[in-house]
């Protein structure tokens, strides 16, 4: 089972999300490069930088891909976009599935298996913050794709079927993706590997640990 340790960032002086991105960069990178179904190839590259502040988990994705799509919106198809995805469970019950397209529109559901998930309310969802970038210099150049990032404040209020009072020494599983299923080049990227015949995310037995410090 992969492991991810997850530092603590003090970020009291730090509020606007823009200061936020910069500081991620500090932090060492994560691939997400398994392929667990090479029929599947595609010219996508994807890393993850993670850390928390107590209060709430920051997340940044860096992507390089072929081809770029945002066409759904907030608790729609993200999956279908240019999409990054973190599955996360607390305990042996349900897990929460939170989506992004390059362009931070989300879906969040939870739920104990990939049936009957209960998608979280649009209210709730406004409570996460997000910066993303396309970089235009790839297309200007005429280079062959795109890069883009997405910069994630997600509060523990998010996870509203659990009370978190800190994520301060919290141990929790996951996994983390990249996919594009409606892309012209369709992938399913992971950090922590699936084995199963046919892509499918909601495979929690293959979580992998993340320790909160």
């Amino acid at each position: 089972m992969r492991r991810l340790e997850i530092p603590f960032l003090e970020t009291d002086e730090v509020q606007q999300i823009d200061k936020l991105n910069h500081l991620m960069d500090g932090l060492k990178a994560t691939a997400i490069d398994c392929n667990p179904w090479p029929a599947y190839h595609a010219d996508a590259k994807a890393n993850f930088l993670m850390a928390h502040n107590g209060e709430a988990i920051l997340l940044k994705y860096v992507i390089a891909e072929k081809y770029i799509a945002a066409n759904e919106i907030t608790n729609g198809n993200i999956h279908n976009d240019s999409c990054v995805e973190l599955f996360i469970a607390f305990d042996e019950e349900g897990y929460y599935n939170l989506e992004f397209n390059c362009l931070g529109f989300t879906k969040i559901g939870y739920g104990n298996e990939r049936d009957h998930r209960k998608l979280l309310p649009v209210d709730v969802i406004r409570q996460l913050s997000f910066s993303s970038k396309i970089n235009a210099n790839s297309v200007i150049n005429k280079n062959d794709g795109f890069d883009w990032e997405i910069m994630l404040v997600i509060p523990r209020a998010i996870f509203m079927e659990h009370k978190i009072a800190s994520f301060h020494n919290l141990n929790a599983k996951g996994n983390f993706y990249k996919c594009g299923d409606s892309l012209p080049q369709p992938h399913f990227l992971t950090w922590s590997k699936i084995e199963a015949d046919a892509p499918d995310f909601h495979r929690k037995e293959f979580f992998g640990e993340l320790v909160f410090s």
